[in-house]
């Protein structure tokens, strides 16, 4: 599990890299450079069972509007996320259950770190389910 300073480390990290992308990828900021693949559609009864879920400090996500910490939101790994501006799976409403409890978010970021069918959560919505020194929990979540 990694501290929350390397988990900061790395995010800037992250960031530092995408600054440094040449313009031309600025021209649709949530394009993926050689990556044709089309996102997961999965039907609304799909569970996506003992997925990795940890937080991040939010802001403005990968669908384009700005959240706090107490928003109930939610990252996409990436395969799931899809391209274009928006991610086709923007906005769809997720029900999330862990540990007896069970609530609904809304998809407003990307996440490029998760594991596949993996999301990183808003702090509010991470301390719903567990305290923050947890860092990562597996949960079940589907689409609504």
């Amino acid at each position: 599990m990694l501290s929350p300073q390397s988990r900061m480390l790395a995010r800037l990290l992250s960031l530092a890299l995408v600054l440094s992308a040449p313009l031309p990828t600025w021209s649709n900021p949530h394009g993926h450079l050689g990556r044709n693949a089309e996102p997961e559609i999965a039907p609304r009864n799909t569970v996506y069972s003992n997925s990795s879920w940890t937080y991040y400090n939010v802001g403005l996500g990968a669908c384009g509007v700005i959240n706090v910490a107490s928003d109930f939101v939610v990252a996409l790994n990436i395969n799931q996320y899809g391209s274009g501006y928006p991610g086709p799976n923007c906005f769809k409403q997720i029900s999330m259950t862990y540990n007896g409890k069970t609530t609904t978010a809304t998809i407003t970021d990307e996440c490029v770190t998760c594991s596949d069918e993996g999301l990183d959560l808003s702090v509010g919505l991470f301390e719903f389910f567990a305290p923050l020194d947890a860092g990562l929990i597996h949960g079940t979540w589907s689409f609504v």
